[in-house]
């Protein structure tokens, strides 16, 4: 590796942010970038094959696991977080959903997060995107970031959005206009048939220029503080430790987990917990705490027809798809499993609480109770609460970088989140039994005999089968906070 000094600009994570905030700043002409990223390259079939994207989540990630909870049957879950160039737009389910506009409006009116209204977020998002088939006051067509219709649809996603029209929903072709509720299509972050990273798009753009300089496999160890400024970052690469200075500014994007790992590493944190694990404490602030993270259950069913995507990754039937793929950037490959979705309004509170993703094969994917195991043929309803409030708290396991954070998570803690998830299951099964799912469903094993009126067993279906879906949030506060302290 060639040698490395000082830079104006150290950026930590070449994730879905870290990719974004280089190219920008190489753009502007602003300085010279060092752009760290602890995963490798990307320059992997299955990364930019839509359908792969189960075989690369187990590989490309980082192995963060919740620790034991009673509340969820003292299961640890999987927190799987993109450790790739690219970061998680190189392994997520490529879903383009910005989110609702009540809750970027409730960061600036109730956090304090000034500038971070919708209407304020509302420029960014469009000067960002190129959208194939939106366009107007909410979209952009120009921007780096390609956003696609489905190239493949499976009937049986085309069954659920029908029976989403049945259970009195309507059909929605743009998720991300001001009002989400309805069933439809996602479009998707993929561009002619293949996946579209922050990585393939934004900084591949400013790839062979000079400002930029990328280091993979760089585990940051700390960020180098003097006085109230930080100063520099220290990594290990090839087992070997060096230090880089920075003229300007240190940005960490590593995630909602890795961030603040790396915050509390260098002594930014709270003291008591820094010194538990022998690190002494810098500036006293409550990095780690209020972890926010989505739920939801996995409602499967066995088809009466084998029609499903069983099968389409293995044998002739492989060798055909990615055949068709590599050649023509066509059929079942480019699909990115998750073709279908909806957003239900469950207690009439004016914006929806409730998601579905549809899935036209039957998800085993970190399956906690094995009820999948040796079934083929079926699909799979992902039901979730859109607002838990519980909250949870990342935590260093040591002072050794190398060692993985503790993940307090805390699900289902706060007394109206079960509630919320059995509502979600509810309104899952009730989509079951409409006419055009109802014709394509053989049995419904996941709730395996639990009827709809038995909440209660219900409520032990969703603590032993709960599942994250791999958004963690809220360790890294935003917005102007007075209260910085520091302790040196």
């Amino acid at each position: 590796m060639k040698s490395l000094n000082k830079f104006d600009y150290i950026i930590i994570g070449a994730g879905s942010a870290g990719s974004v905030l280089a190219t920008r700043i190489i753009q502007a002409n602003m300085g010279s970038v060092l752009l760290l990223e602890a995963g490798g390259s990307d320059r992997n079939l299955f990364v930019h094959m839509p359908a792969a994207v189960g075989k690369v989540i187990p590989t490309k990630t980082w192995a963060y696991q919740t620790e034991p909870d009673v509340q969820t049957g003292e299961r640890s879950m999987t927190v799987a977080q993109g450790r790739i160039l690219g970061g998680s737009s190189s392994v997520n389910g490529m879903i383009y959903i910005r989110g609702q506009k009540a809750d970027y409006d409730s960061w600036a009116a109730q956090h304090g997060c000034s500038g971070w209204s919708y209407n304020d977020l509302l420029p960014y998002f469009i000067k960002s995107e190129r959208n194939e088939s939106l366009s107007g006051t909410l979209h952009g067509i120009k921007g780096p970031l390609p956003v696609s219709e489905n190239r493949y649809r499976h009937p049986l996603t085309g069954a659920f959005i029908r029976a989403g029209q049945e259970f009195g929903l309507p059909y929605v072709n743009d998720f991300n206009a001001t009002d989400q509720t309805g069933i439809g299509y996602f479009q998707t972050t993929t561009l002619r048939g293949a996946r579209a990273s922050t990585a393939q798009t934004y900084l591949k753009s400013v790839a062979d220029k000079a400002e930029l300089t990328l280091v993979l496999n760089a585990l940051v160890t700390k960020v180098k503080v003097k006085g109230h400024k930080a100063t520099g970052v220290s990594f290990i690469q090839d087992g070997r430790e060096q230090t880089v200075e920075s003229r300007s500014e240190i940005i960490v994007s590593a995630g909602a987990i890795g961030s603040p790992k790396i915050l509390m590493l260098s002594g930014i944190g709270v003291p008591e917990h820094l010194r538990d694990v022998g690190i002494s404490p810098l500036m006293d602030l409550p990095v780690g705490r209020d972890l926010q993270d989505h739920l939801h259950m996995s409602i499967n069913a066995t088809t009466k027809h084998p029609t499903s995507l069983y099968g389409q990754d293995r044998g002739l039937k492989a060798l055909r798809n990615g055949i068709e793929w590599l050649g023509f950037r066509s059929g079942v490959v480019t699909s990115n499993i998750l073709e279908g979705g909806a957003f239900i309004d469950t207690t009439g509170q004016g914006q929806p609480d409730v998601q579905i993703h549809f899935l036209p094969v039957l998800d085993s994917w970190d399956d906690p109770d094995g009820v999948g195991k040796g079934r083929t043929h079926g699909l799979t309803l992902k039901v979730g609460h859109l607002q838990p409030k519980s909250r949870g708290e990342v935590r260093l396991a040591s002072a050794d970088p190398r060692m993985l954070p503790l993940i307090h998570a805390n699900y289902l803690h706060h007394p109206d989140d079960l509630p919320g998830q059995l509502r979600a299951v509810l309104t899952g099964l009730r989509f079951l039994k409409m006419p055009s799912l109802r014709n394509e469903i053989e049995a419904v094993f996941s709730p395996d005999r639990i009827e709809a009126r038995d909440e209660e067993g219900l409520r032990r279906y969703i603590r032993q089968g709960c599942k994250t879906t791999y958004h963690p949030i809220g360790t890294c506060r935003m917005g102007v906070d007075p209260k910085i302290r520091s302790l040196t």
